[in-house]
């Protein structure tokens, strides 16, 4: 019965999408990829998936959903001049400073309305489920760039702190509440330790926010047809995580963080999936899983400042 009302609803957005196209006081083409979603939400996310490539072709994706309130964040592309291939790459100085002075002090960045980063807060990522809080600035101490070391999430309240991130197939988490934002790592083991989870309940208890204040924007990823995994997998993760295929199993890495996250009391219209993965897309992503020892890592970053009115759109530009 649920399949059936599903697809009435969504002949019926498509419908009125198609009058929309002609109707200039109707978003079309949104009520069309809103009906694909509920009739054939593979199909859709393929879709979006093509819409999204357009902008991966840039240096730097900008994501500007939370730009209004001061927050910005966004990710790298393959195509980014600076070639990371660990997080201790941030070690040395030499990456560091061009580092900055890609992301933090380009014209892009400050076209964009982001003012230049001070300091910069770069998880360890030793694939686990410890979450740092990032309260006090004094206790960062000297220095541009600060490792946590055996973190794989972070949260903070402190504004001009850039949260980072690196990634080749792992899933990239970025996350606002009011007077804070936050940045997850989390891989296969992360996940089965739940790090998101554990992420957004330290986000709200931190931030003393509701379930619907906090948001939850995930960054590229490898794409459920493409993670092959071994038959332990039933062990850590729930059926509806995993899919068989050609007597191979696969696993949904995003969709086991949202399922994670919607029993952590998140809502389900504040989470946005990009829907884009590093292996279908290698081109503009790195994969581990493709690539291996030859794959660089792509770097999310978050960072909290001055409010502004703005839209809600995706700006992407090439340093």
């Amino acid at each position: 019965m649920r399949k059936v009302i599903l697809a009435i609803l969504g002949v019926i957005f498509i419908l009125i999408g198609a009058a929309g196209l002609v109707l200039p006081f109707l978003p079309g083409w949104v009520f069309i990829f809103a009906g694909f979603s509920l009739i054939v939400p593979r199909v859709a996310a393929r879709l979006k998936r093509r819409l999204l490539r357009k902008f991966s072709k840039h240096e730097l994706v900008y994501l500007q959903k939370w730009r209004k309130s001061g927050v910005h964040a966004g990710f790298t592309t393959r195509h980014f001049p600076l070639f990371l291939s660990q997080t201790d790459d941030l070690l040395d100085p030499q990456n560091r400073s061009e580092f900055r002075k890609l992301l933090a002090e380009s014209k892009v960045a400050s076209a964009h309305g982001m003012k230049p980063i001070s300091k910069f807060a770069f998880l360890n990522q030793v694939h686990g489920n410890n979450v740092a809080a990032l309260e006090d600035e004094k206790a960062l101490g000297d220095g541009a760039f600060h490792p946590l070391n055996q973190n794989d999430g972070v949260i903070t309240r402190l504004k001009d702190l850039a949260l980072l991130v690196m990634t080749a197939d792992c899933l990239p988490i970025f996350m606002k509440a009011p007077g804070w934002v936050g940045l997850v790592h989390a891989g296969w083991r992360g996940t089965k330790g739940e790090v998101a989870k554990k992420a957004y309940q330290l986000l709200r208890q931190k931030s003393g926010c509701r379930n619907a204040e906090v948001e939850v924007i995930f960054g590229p990823c490898i794409g459920f047809d493409q993670y092959e995994v071994g038959p332990e997998f039933r062990e850590f993760f729930p059926k509806r995580s995993l899919r068989e295929k050609r007597e191979k199993l696969f696993f949904d890495l995003a969709g086991e963080n949202k399922r994670q996250l919607l029993l952590a009391g998140a809502c389900r219209r504040n989470i946005t999936e990009l829907d884009l993965c590093t292996v279908e897309d290698n081109e503009d992503y790195y994969s581990f899983r493709k690539e291996e020892d030859a794959a660089g890592r792509m770097v999310s970053f978050v960072v909290m400042q001055d409010s502004f009115s703005s839209g809600y759109h995706f700006i992407t530009e090439s340093t």
